[in-house]
C-alpha cells in the first residue's frame, strides 16, 4: 500500500450516513479536550481498516483559513499515527473515525499532537 505515512483518499470518510451513524447511539466516544474522538464498527467498502473525517465548529472559528489550518495539523498529526491504529484494528473490521476540535482558540501544533496521541491511544486500548 505504498508509503505508512501517505494519506489515500480512500482514508477518507465522506459518506453522509456512516458520519451520522457515529454520532447517534451506534457510536462510542473519547474526549480529550479539546478533541473529541468519535467512532463506531462499520461496514465500509474502502482497503483501509478505517476512514476518519475531521471537523472544527464554524461558531468558534468563524474564518476558513483557521479552521481548515487545524483541519490540517489534525489530518497531519493522525496520518503519522494511523500505522499505529490500522495495526490495532482486528482483520476484517472496519472502523469510522470523527476528529472533532472543540476548542474556542487556536491551539498550538504540539498541545493537539498530545491530545489527539492520548485519544488514538484510548481508541487502540479499546478496540484491541
Amino acid at each position: 500500500m505504498g508509503n505508512v505515512h501517505t494519506l489515500h483518499k480512500l482514508e477518507k470518510l465522506s459518506h453522509k450516513a456512516v458520519i451520522d451513524a457515529i454520532f447517534q447511539k451506534k457510536g462510542k466516544s473519547i474526549f480529550k479536550t479539546p478533541i473529541l474522538l468519535a467512532y463506531c464498527k462499520v461496514d465500509l467498502r474502502t482497503p483501509f481498516p478505517c476512514q476518519f473525517f475531521v471537523s472544527v465548529g464554524k461558531r468558534k472559528f468563524k474564518h476558513a483559513v483557521d479552521r481548515n489550518r487545524i483541519k490540517r495539523q489534525v489530518t497531519d498529526i493522525f496520518r503519522l499515527q494511523k500505522h499505529r491504529i490500522h495495526q490495532a484494528i482486528p482483520q476484517k473490521t472496519k472502523y469510522a473515525i470523527g476528529i472533532l476540535f472543540l476548542g474556542k482558540t487556536m491551539p498550538t501544533h504540539t498541545v493537539l499532537k498530545k491530545h489527539l496521541t492520548a485519544a488514538i491511544d484510548e481508541f487502540i486500548e479499546r478496540v484491541k
